[in-house]
């Protein structure tokens, strides 16, 4: 049977598109699972291109992060040398016992800082055992003292010292920075002795010291008949001018005719200086020379025990 040429045509043309549809479909798949392993490969790279990126700026955030600084020194140490000289140049029989205060145990220590803030109180025994001491980096005042500050005592006197020490921070343990303190005593010390001459010549004596700034325009010491312990004088540091002025009555038979009358109460009046640590004896005497006017004279001799030779002084009698 003959079938038309456009039949044929038709029917032919319905297999190659057939085919041509089924071809073209596995040419899309495999485009499609090519452009699905792209896609993941793509995503990969992003991907780890990503994490190298967040890696390298945690790491440059890191770098950026502030290092740890060590923390600076901010304390250091030192120590204290506290050193005391109590002679007066003259040993004495005193009711003070002098050697307690050659004893810096005994002293009373106070530090304080720039600021004024007390940083340590209490006597040099205890601070001892805290040595060294740490403190803060600055400069320091360091005070000690033993005893108690009178203008005239028979029982007393103040020995002190002050200075003061910075602390750096090569202020260490095994390098402390070091205080030295001297202390001294704020007084000098007065001896009386009575010649026998005097209880011979004499009824009643003593001696008035003044004139020093701590004792004032009116104060005095009085050294009496019969007493021989010392009195210890507050001076200034460069010492000061001690007046000494010697009462006395005489017997009546040794009066001395003043103006035609006869007059047993004078007193004989000078100076000398005193300073501090250091001591001075004054030996009292009287002499008698037999005159129509009567001669009863006061005689003072001064000893330091550094002069060579003592000083002797005939004072004049001034009657009352």
């Amino acid at each position: 049977m003959f079938l038309p040429h456009f039949i044929f045509d038709t029917v032919i043309s319905s297999d190659f598109c057939t085919e041509f549809a089924n071809k073209a479909k596995k040419i899309i798949n495999y485009q499609i699972s090519v452009s699905m392993k792209q896609k993941k490969i793509f995503f990969g790279v992003l991907m780890c291109s990503a994490i190298g990126l967040t890696t390298s700026c945690l790491s440059e955030t890191k770098d950026l992060e502030p290092r740890p600084v060590p923390e600076e020194t901010k304390t250091g140490s030192f120590v204290l040398d506290l050193n005391t000289s109590t002679d007066f140049t003259l040993q004495t029989r005193a009711v003070v016992d002098e050697s307690i205060y050659r004893n810096t145990d005994n002293y009373a220590v106070t530090i304080t800082n720039s600021s004024n803030v007390v940083k340590f109180s209490g006597t040099f025994a205890t601070l001892k055992s805290q040595l060294p001491m740490e403190l803060d980096l600055g400069s320091y005042t360091v005070e000690a003292q033993y005893g108690t500050e009178a203008p005239a005592s028979r029982e007393t006197f103040l020995s002190k010292g002050s200075g003061t020490f910075t602390i750096q921070a090569a202020n260490q343990n095994d390098n402390p920075a070091t205080a030295n303190i001297a202390c001294t005593p704020t007084a000098g010390k007065i001896l009386v002795e009575f010649a026998s001459s005097m209880s011979e010549y004499c009824e009643e004596y003593n001696v008035d010291f003044s004139g020093t700034t701590a004792l004032g325009a009116t104060g005095k010491a009085t050294w009496g008949m019969g007493e021989t312990a010392p009195y210890y004088l507050t001076v200034s540091e460069a010492g000061e001018m001690v007046t000494y002025t010697i009462h006395f009555t005489a017997k009546s038979e040794y009066a001395t005719m003043v103006d035609g009358n006869k007059a047993t109460s004078g007193t004989a009046t000078g100076t000398f200086k005193l300073e501090r640590n250091k001591a001075k004896k004054l030996v009292v005497g009287t002499n008698y020379t037999p005159t129509t006017d009567g001669g009863l004279t006061i005689q003072i001799t001064i000893d330091d025990t550094t002069n060579d030779k003592p000083i002797n002084i005939e004072v004049p009698v001034t009657w009352i």
